[in-house]
């Protein structure tokens, strides 16, 4: 078993801020993490909310409607929250690889584009739930 470990375990020598700094880089991972499960919640959550119905009126004037006039709606913002929330897993993988493997170099790569990337895709479909709040007609 010694072996197997050898080869996926990275052994560096701990001097000056080697091991604060990957350990940072174990956090931020994390924290790739902990963005994505919470982008694959809310996709969850308004998929649901799009299924939801309300019922309104008594028994004898029962009138069932959907909560929302497009479903289709809720099923398109709702899976793309969730493709995003993947997304940010394999952004948060390359991001740890990339930045061990320049930080056993000595280098740090900043990230400007993938940072910048993830947070437009996470605004166009904040947007996009936005207009689908408000377009909502009952």
């Amino acid at each position: 078993m010694g072996r197997v470990t050898d080869y996926l375990s990275l052994k560096l020598e701990n001097k000056g801020s080697v091991a604060r700094d990957h350990l940072a880089n174990e956090r931020t991972y994390l924290a790739w993490i902990r963005t994505s499960l919470s982008m694959v919640t809310v996709g969850v959550a308004i998929r649901q909310l799009y299924r939801m119905t309300i019922d309104l009126g008594d028994d004898n004037d029962s009138l069932a409607t959907n909560a929302t006039s497009d479903p289709l709606a809720g099923k398109v913002l709702g899976v793309c929250f969730v493709a995003l929330g993947m997304v940010f897993v394999f952004v948060g993988l390359y991001r740890y690889f990339h930045s061990q493997l320049l930080m056993t170099k000595g280098k740090f790569p900043v990230s400007r584009t993938m940072v910048g990337a993830c947070a437009v895709a996470t605004l166009a479909l904040l947007v996009g739930l936005l207009v689908s709040m408000f377009t909502d007609e009952h």
